[in-house]
This record gives C-alpha cells, structure tokens and sequence, in this order.
C-alpha cells in the first residue's frame, strides 16, 4: 500500500491531490483532537476568554453603528471608557473579528483556530520544501510539527486570541527568503509581489493584538536565514536578505503607523516598570526547564516550577511550547550519525562560522532573558520593552520553528533517516498524533467562563440590528462590598453596562494603574460637579491636546460628545501631531500598497492573455 502512494507521489496532480488531502485530513485532526475545549454554548471556555468574547461582541457593535470601514479609536464598553483600537492587545482589525460580523464569536474563534493552523501546516510545507529543498515525506512530518505546536493550540485554548498570528511566521520566512527568478518575468515583479505580501503579513500582526510577541517571531525568521545560510544554499545572500528585511520591516511599520502611535502615546502613561520580572536560578535549571516544555509542554511542568521572583501565579498554559519528542529523537539520531562519521565541519566555509555564530546569538537571547541573577535582573529592568513585561517565558517561540527546521534537516543529511524517510515521516506524524490525543488535559477541561451571556446578546444584536447603550457604569463588588475581581466581569456590557472593575491587563492585573477618579455605580450620563459619569478616553492619549489629564471624565459641556460614545458613535476630540502625520503616513502606505498589487494584478492578466 506504502509502494502504491509513494508511485502516486511521483506523478504531478496525483501529488498535488494526495498533498493536499492528507495535509487537510492532519488539519481536521489537529481541530478534533481540540475540539472539546471549543464546546457549544452551553459549555465553559478557558478563562481568557473572558476577555477576548466581551471585546468580540464590542466590536460587533460597532459595525452594526458605522460599518466596514469604520475604525473604534475607543469603547464605553470596559473600565468606564477607555482606548481600543490603540491598544497594542486588541484585535478589531483581523479575522476573527471580522468574521463575528458574520458568525458569533465562538464560530468565529473556531474558524479562527482552523485556519490559522492550516496556514502554519502549509507556510512550514511551502519553507521546507521549495527554500530548504526537503523531500516531501520530511516536509510533511515538519508541517505537522509546527501545526501541533503548543504555543498556538493552547494559547487559543486558553483565551489568548491575540496569538493566532504565530503561524504566519514559516509563510513569512518563506516569502522572504525565496529565491530570484529571471527567466519567465521580469525580476522586479516576484520579490515586490513577496515583499508586499510580506508587508501585510507583519502588519497583520500588529493589527491582530500579537505586539508584544512580533519581535521573537522575526528573531526566529532570522534565525532560519542564518540556518539556511549553513546549508550552504547557494541562492541565500545575506546582504539581500538584511535589505528586504528591513524594507519589510519599514513599510510595516508605516502601515501600522496609526496604530504604533497610539499605542505608544496609550503606553507612556501606562508604564508597568513596577512589576517584578521572574526567571531561573541556575544554566543547567533553565536549560532543564527549556527542555521539558518543547519536548513535553505544560503537562511536564509543576506550577512556578524553578521561576525566582516570580510575583503572578503562572499556569500551565504558560508552559506550553511543546512540539513532542520527535525532532529531539531525530536531531540525536542525527549528531549521533555526525559524530560517528566525524563529518560535521569538514569544509566549514568562513561565511557558515559567521552563520554559526549568530545563530547561537539568536538561540542565546530567551536563555539571557530568562535566567536571574539580581544584577542581571537589574540591567534587565532597564531595558525598553522589556522593563514593562512581567514575564519573558512567551520568548521561548523563538525555538518552535528552530527545532523543527534541525529536525527536517538532520531527516535529509542522516543516511539512514533520508533512506527511511517514508517509514519515518510516517511514523513521526503518528506519534505526534498519539502525544497529543493522549496528553492529560485535565487543567483545561477545568475551565469556568460561560459564553452563554455573550452568545445570547451577540444574537439580540443580530436580530434587532442595534446596540445597546451603555447607560450604566458597574462594579464587580463582593457581600461586603469590596473589589471582586470575577471571572466574567466584563460581560457586563450585555445589560448595556461599563465595568469600572475591568479586566484590561493595560491598567494592571489588579487594576493598580487605572485612574478611577470620581467615577461610580450609576448612570453614565449622571452629572456631578460639572462632570459626567463616563470617562473620556482621548484623554488616555493625548491628554495635553485635549486640555485634560489620563482617566478625566466627560464634561457637563461635552454631553453630546458622551451621548455618542455611549451609543458606539464617533465623537469629537483633538489629536497630537504626531498622530495626524502617522495617520497620513499609514494612508499613503496603504494607497501605495494597493496600487503596486493592483498593478501586479493587470501585469499577470496581460501575461495569461498573451499566453492564449
């Protein structure tokens, strides 16, 4: 039967055919083997989704207000009023929220969740195959590595949308490091069609709320730059390689601009420098630790295991990077068969040290960042970016795609692995199937958000085609009315009201940076001292153009202004300069953008005519 599949193999579309069927079959598997953490409505989800579903049905109300083409700059719908679209985590401009103006948030996450994994099964197939030239049997087992990675199914599983876009990573390597082609088109046409797709591929990320996690990804692309630098492809030239990139980055970042800039202006006043920043005693404690999470994920790990000032409970979830055993068993396998050739650096060309030695650089920054020693700790502090994280084990991404890239590698280079490579591949993506079907899941089956309030008021909207106002502000209060920090508690906003006790991980993970003022329970329109209830959010970001300070309320003058906020509608407030010149700036960039598509577009349909 083997022999039979393998002739097909051979032959152009029954390849394609059987590609395409098997890669689909391993992607419907990865979902059912998920699926029940994705229950109905009547289920429970991972508790972070308490706070992606609330801002699912937010933004669902402000298209049935303004439609498409209109962006939220802010909501009423969390912590009295606050900034939304430049909040570096929130993700109104990306899939799943553009498909809940179609499906409810559930279905949407689900959609989500399946086609983002097909597009990582697929981004790794297309890296390993046509970059990295493997046998099709050796992309297929990588493929179903990175689709089964940890980090993006149980990220999702948990609540963490804003991760999604992790599996654009291998695509993007991909676009980014393929080869000129001059012989059919004019080489001007393929890397600016690949570097515009790249371009928007980063700019997703940015707009998808996966900020703080963009700059490991793109340390893991230049990692598999420099890898393929050390196979010795003679299509990789590093000076091209370093000027896409940065290009890349560039135009990126000018098409993000609006957003950065908010963000930036929302993050200043903000700063979260007072949270400890936990990590490893010890190189052979975190090397242990690394260890165990790629090879067997979360499920390895006691809680808080190893981490030394640590000031948040960390959970499972955030050890869960595990891409199984199975590229370990092949790179060993792999070294062994090197060392006993002693062939390993036989004609190592002084480029390849150069290659070498800066992917140990890259593969040395999550160990650096997460090894603790009180002075290390202290030059750590003071690092921009990283002062204001309170944990860097999100940094170990960095490895998924590396691991996974030395494993395909040493399948290829290994005598008896590449004679093998049918029974191998065959037998890898078995035991990543068995791994994960058979991993005990207990933690998440334990979760307690109920999506039923959100899922009822996302279909009242439907029907009814209207919002509702956000006429109170609420509080999360216990019997002795004291601050309950509950599950649930921004679902406040399908009885129309403002959680003053959010869950906005911007204020604080207790709420320690969020300027409550005079703010309190009733309604949003009450006045009191010249003051309305509900908190302007202009004064979040450009507080000095607005003649106000960061968690300022609305005036009794300002009413109109607060009546549209309320209602989902656009309201008038002043902006920096610098938000007006990277307005413009992401215009311009998206205009050119268009056009250059646009162009390539007619270009091909002229190509295909001349070709009838």
């Amino acid at each position: 039967m083997l022999n039979i599949f393998t002739a097909l193999f051979k032959k152009k579309w029954p390849r394609r055919f059987l590609l395409f069927g098997f890669g689909s079959l391993l992607i419907v598997l990865h979902y059912y083997t998920f699926k029940q953490f994705f229950p109905n409505a009547q289920g429970r989800l991972g508790h972070d989704h308490s706070y992606n579903f609330p801002l699912l049905l937010d933004g669902y109300y402000w298209f049935l207000k303004n439609g498409f083409f209109s962006i939220p700059w802010f909501t009423p719908s969390f912590c009295g009023g606050m900034p939304l679209f430049a909040n570096p985590a929130t993700f109104y401009l990306s899939f799943p929220q553009y498909m809940s103006f179609f499906v409810d948030p559930l279905s949407s996450i689900k959609l989500t969740f399946i086609l983002f994994a097909g597009i990582g099964f697929w981004g790794t197939f297309c890296l390993l195959t046509h970059i990295f030239r493997t046998r099709v049997w050796t992309a297929l087992l990588g493929a179903t590595l990175f689709l089964f990675n940890g980090f993006y199914t149980y990220r999702l599983i948990i609540g963490h949308l804003e991760f999604h876009a992790f599996m654009l990573v291998p695509l993007f390597a991909y676009f980014l490091l393929k080869p000129k082609r001059t012989r059919t088109i004019p080489w001007s046409w393929l890397p600016a069609r690949d570097m515009i797709i790249n371009v928007l591929l980063l700019t997703y990320m940015f707009y998808s709320g996966m900020t703080q996690m963009i700059i490991p990804s793109m340390i893991s692309v230049i990692a598999i730059a420099f890898i393929l630098g050390i196979s010795g492809n003679p299509h990789f030239d590093f000076k091209s390689f370093s000027f896409k990139f940065v290009l890349i980055g560039v135009f990126s970042l000018c098409l993000s601009a609006s957003k950065l800039v908010g963000a930036l202006s929302f993050l200043s006043h903000f700063p979260r420098t007072s949270y400890l920043l936990p990590g490893v005693e010890g190189v052979i404690k975190l090397f242990v630790l690394v260890s165990k999470i790629l090879a067997l994920g979360g499920v390895s790990v006691v809680s808080q295991e190893g981490l030394t000032n640590n000031q948040w409970l960390m959970s499972r979830h955030e050890y869960e990077f595990g891409i199984t055993i199975v590229p370990f068993l092949i790179i060993g396998s792999g070294l062994l068969s090197a060392i006993w050739t002693i062939r390993s650096f036989r004609g190592l060309r002084i480029k390849s040290c150069f290659y070498c030695f800066g992917l140990l650089l890259l593969l040395l920054i999550p160990f650096l960042l997460n090894f603790y020693s009180p002075a290390w700790n202290q030059v750590l502090k003071n690092i921009p970016i990283v002062q204001n994280l309170s944990s860097l084990l999100r940094w170990f991404i960095i490895y998924i795609p590396i691991v996974i890239l030395l494993a395909a590698l040493a399948m290829e280079k290994t005598p008896w692995l590449s004679r093998h490579g049918q029974f191998v591949a065959l037998a890898g993506i078995s035991m990543i199937l068995f791994l994960n079907m058979t991993t005990e899941k207990g933690f998440y089956h334990n979760e307690e958000y109920e999506v039923k309030p959100i899922l009822e008021a996302y279909a009242h909207a439907k029907i009814s085609q209207k919002p509702p106002t956000i006429n109170n502000i609420a509080a999360s209060l216990n019997e002795k009315g004291k601050t309950k920090f509950s599950l649930g508690r921004n679902n406040a906003i399908v009885q129309g009201y403002s959680q003053i006790i959010c869950y906005e991980p911007m204020f604080g993970y207790r709420l320690e940076f969020l300027p409550f003022k005079t703010i309190r329970i009733g309604p949003t329109l009450l006045e009191n001292d010249g003051l309305l209830n509900i908190k302007n959010p202009a004064c979040y970001l450009y507080p000095r153009e607005n003649q106000c300070t960061p968690g300022d309320q609305f005036r009794v003058d300002q009413k109109k202004e607060a009546e549209n906020f309320i209602n989902f509608q656009p309201f008038q407030y002043e902006i920096s300069t610098a938000q007006k010149v990277a307005n413009w700036l992401n215009l311009g960039t998206l205009a050119i953008a268009i056009l250059a598509l646009a162009a390539y577009c007619i270009f091909k349909i002229r190509l295909m005519l001349q070709s009838l």
